[in-house]
């Protein structure tokens, strides 16, 4: 039954973008093409056995063809073509999975930020492009900690976008980050790679005034910096306000960071009728506060997208234990949810009054699956107007009104 609206434009979408990555054969394109539908279909825990019940492949297939591995960065990269002259920004953030068992590749204890302690399961890490007017986050690569000594987790989580650093340059530049990577051991090494980044800083961050007075004459390195800056009680004489609203003030200023060993521009959050604030820092001197606090606050983006994964893409319902099919799960968890948000949401032209939901997405297909079964068993024909609207009807039960 060949349908042409929106839901059909986006598989066609998808098959067009597989085409286009180097090196995928006929077979694996055709089962990619199919996965993504597959995902989207399925209700309830997306593993093997239900994908096998939800379509024409085998539950073997599956497993196997999620073993042999795939480069999912350059697919959605390309997904993303269309955006290139978009505002746009790089974001990463690590996740814990939920696992049981004790054969798991990368089982150990990692940090859960809803908990705010240390618990039993597996970590990707997530890397994701945000596009800036629109105010979402896509999915670009997720890759597993190893919970391997020799190598630390933070050098993992550097090695994640240094490895990619040619592609990703050609999204953005950026790179938004929470207040965990405020370390030297993440920031300079993508500097080095020609990354901009903003993160937040400590409360009680070691931060000092640029020296611009006059240098000593004889021997020895120019003074580089002045006082410490108190932050619990800055000098605004001192800082240039650039965001005012009600609840909060903001003021920008270029300060030598003992941290990092360099100036960097830094925005000075005071909450209204309170001593409470933040100060948030990016890497970039020319930036404008205002546009760092806007930054910033879309890296809560990333976390909105691993929230719908796990919700609805089944994030953390592999049943597979090895590494390769893991990543290639959580790749396509991810990748599904960020899929159907770039094709059945994003194209909309009233996107900014219509909240994207997955679940309606997820309610469509599988929809779809039990009306296309039903009718082709009953070979009704869709020619008929009363049919055919029949059908439409179908399609609809249990979606949620925007």
């Amino acid at each position: 039954m060949k349908t042409t609206n929106p839901f059909s434009r986006a598989l066609s979408f998808i098959e067009v973008k597989l085409q286009q990555v180097n090196g995928i054969r006929e077979p694996q394109l055709k089962f990619l093409s199919t996965l993504f539908e597959v995902m989207w279909t399925v209700p309830h825990r997306i593993n093997f056995m239900n994908m096998g019940r939800f379509s024409s492949l085998s539950e073997q297939t599956f497993q196997l063809q999620f073993k042999k591995g795939f480069d999912f960065l350059d697919l959605f990269i390309s997904m993303l073509s269309g955006k290139k002259k978009k505002e746009m920004l790089l974001v990463f953030d690590p996740s814990l999975i939920s696992k049981s068992g004790k054969h798991t590749y990368g089982l150990a204890r990692y940090w859960n930020g809803k908990a705010q302690r240390a618990e039993k399961g597996l970590e990707i890490g997530c890397l994701g492009a945000i596009d800036v007017p629109d105010g979402t986050a896509y999915h670009l690569l997720a890759k597993q900690t190893s919970p391997d000594k020799t190598d630390s987790r933070m050098s993992q989580y550097v090695s994640i976008i240094k490895d990619a650093a040619a592609k990703l340059l050609t999204i953005s530049r950026y790179v938004v980050v929470d207040g965990y990577f405020m370390k030297s051991t993440f920031i300079e090494p993508l500097q080095n790679e020609g990354f901009k980044v903003i993160t937040k800083m400590r409360s009680d961050g070691n931060l000092k005034e640029v020296y611009k007075g006059l240098q000593s004459k004889g021997r020895g390195r120019p003074k580089l910096y002045g006082a410490k800056i108190d932050l619990k009680g800055i000098d605004q004489r001192k800082w240039k306000k650039c965001y005012q609203k009600e609840e909060m003030s903001g003021y920008e200023r270029i300060v030598y960071c003992v941290t990092l060993k360099q100036q960097v521009k830094v925005v000075y959050l005071q909450k209204a009728n309170s001593s409470s604030y933040e100060v948030l820092l990016s890497t970039d001197l020319e930036l404008s506060g205002g546009k760092i606090i806007h930054y910033y606050r879309l890296r809560f983006q990333i976390e909105f997208l691993i929230r719908d994964a796990k919700q609805h893409g089944g994030l953390e319902d592999c049943q597979a234990r090895d590494e390769q099919k893991l990543n290639y799960h959580f790749n396509m968890a991810l990748g599904s949810v960020s899929t159907a948000k770039l094709t059945l949401w994003a194209t909309l032209r009233n996107k900014n009054e219509v909240p994207f939901s997955m679940h309606n997405i997820k309610q469509y297909f599988y929809n779809k699956y039990l009306t296309e079964t039903i009718f082709a068993n009953l070979d009704l024909d869709l020619s008929c107007k009363k049919i055919n609207r029949l059908y439409y009807q179908c399609l609809d039960i249990g979606r949620i009104a925007a």
